[in-house]
């Protein structure tokens, strides 16, 4: 009878879950939520991760010590990045940015080429194994 464990707490993850579940159900609405970026509902649901979202932004574009690779180029990357990943979401965003600093319309393009051919030259790895099976 003294060896009874206490129940287990629930977690930090499971109470924001927990959390998450009960705005869902408060809330709805969901053509409302349709309209709202991945970073909109992403603060709704778990605004701390947001903001631990934003603040890394920041560091990385504003903080002095990692401003070896200028802004241009960070823009450049997040274009490249979101669209060898497959979001059209966070592809139009990077692109916006990058407009609104001045990137032209030739090196958004080429920002997207390199992407294109960095993801079949990932597909050209991928398959390599299953090539050297048939040759």
């Amino acid at each position: 009878m003294g060896n009874e464990k206490p129940p287990p707490q629930e977690s930090t993850a499971l109470k924001g879950l927990n959390r998450i579940q009960f705005r869902h159900q408060k809330e709805p609405n969901m053509e409302s939520a349709k309209a709202l970026t991945p970073m909109e509902l992403l603060k709704q649901v778990a605004p701390e991760f947001a903001k631990h979202q934003m603040d890394e932004r920041a560091l990385l574009f504003d903080h002095p010590q990692y401003q070896s690779v200028p802004k241009k180029y960070k823009l450049l990357a997040g274009i490249a990045v979101a669209a060898a990943l497959g979001s059209d979401t966070c592809t139009q965003m990077w692109t916006k940015m990058a407009q609104e600093n001045g990137i032209s319309a030739q090196e958004i393009v080429e920002a997207i080429l390199v992407a294109r051919y960095m993801k079949q030259a990932t597909v050209n790895d991928t398959a390599s194994g299953s090539l050297r099976l048939i040759i």
